[in-house]
């Protein structure tokens, strides 16, 4: 079979896009889709090849010219959460030398370290790119892919953006549950993924899955204002920046990443714009002067009574005092705030 006849059917059977198989094999357009050349072939093979195939020549032959060219990644491969991903079942517990980089790079869905930079791109800004891009990979596998393009219904998603800043500070109501329901009403997928003990836990990704936004979150708790401001920043990216951009946050830090060409001269705007939109749904300007000049947001009395008049869950307030430094990050005013 063909290269080309095997990017249709990968097309075809995976819903991948065209611009993202390109990216995650790191080939240039030409050399994919016209001539085919060998450097395509072997990406292919790597991203999408058979198991079987390629073990059983690991093991006719393991000193071939194709394995040895392989155990020169292993460092690099060796970086990823390996034994966690044997433990999930996501690569073969006794695979070795070259046979474990076909493994990781045909779990990554990636063609080449070019295709991991191109697709992962807003991993390598962190100290631990593989094992993010790895914890990226374990949502994206949970996708369903949508078979057209995507149109974000904004007046729906801002209602809803709005209901949970609102309305969901209610006993026994799960945060994240209605959020999923809320954001997944509106097409966006949202997903809860395990971290990795590797690095520190991420706070939130944002990523296009074919034509689906994500936005997946690790499993452990975060309080609940930090948690809003993760995924309303996340969610501005699918209403304002339609060049399928993606974002890793880590902390109070978010690293975005347009997935064009060059996109260093849009990072900043983009990220800008994304932190403005969250501060503004969760608190307007308005709300924080009058907040602010109210001169005793020390008192418990205080938040309680602007978040009554703002419809505001209290944490919010307190995170975003705490943030201005009008009051302490060991303030016993932290107990307004909710794991989530």
């Amino acid at each position: 079979m063909s290269l080309k006849e095997s990017i249709k059917q990968i097309q075809k059977r995976e819903l991948i896009t065209q611009d993202e198989l390109i990216r995650r094999l790191g080939c240039s357009r030409s050399s994919l889709m016209e001539r085919g050349t060998t450097e395509a072939n072997t990406a292919f093979k790597l991203a999408f090849g058979n198991n079987e195939t390629n073990n059983a020549s690991d093991t006719q032959n393991p000193k071939s010219q194709d394995s040895k060219e392989l155990e020169k990644f292993l460092p690099w491969v060796r970086k990823f959460p390996i034994r966690a991903l044997q433990n999930k079942g996501l690569i073969p517990a006794n695979a070795k030398n070259a046979e474990l980089v076909r493994a990781v790079f045909r779990f990554m869905q990636i063609g080449s370290i070019a295709g991991f930079n191109n697709y992962y791109s807003t991993a390598l800004q962190t100290a631990n790119p593989q094992t993010y891009a790895a914890w990226i990979r374990l949502g994206e596998l949970q996708v369903k892919r949508l078979t057209t393009d995507f149109t974000p219904e904004q007046d729906a998603i801002l209602a809803n953006l709005k209901f949970l800043r609102k309305n969901v500070f209610l006993h026994g109501q799960n945060l994240r549950n209605v959020a999923r329901e809320a954001l997944q009403n509106c097409g966006i997928e949202f997903l809860e993924v395990e971290p990795f003990l590797t690095a520190p836990t991420p706070t939130c990704a944002f990523y296009w899955r074919g034509y689906r936004p994500v936005i997946q979150f690790p499993t452990t708790k975060i309080d609940d204002s930090k948690f809003l401001e993760a995924l309303f920043h996340a969610v501005a990216h699918v209403l304002y920046h339609p060049l399928r951009t993606s974002c890793l946050q880590l902390g109070n830090h978010a690293m975005p990443i347009a997935a064009q060409p060059n996109p260093s001269a849009a990072k900043s705007v983009q990220e800008i714009e994304a932190e403005k939109f969250a501060q503004d749904m969760l608190l307007s300007e308005a709300e924080e002067c009058e907040l602010i000049c109210c001169g005793r947001f020390n008192e418990r009395r205080c938040i309680q009574h602007f978040s009554g008049v703002f419809h505001v869950r209290p944490g919010i307030l307190v995170e975003r005092l705490q943030q201005q430094g009008k009051i302490k990050r060991n303030s016993l005013l932290n107990d307004f705030k909710i794991a989530v």
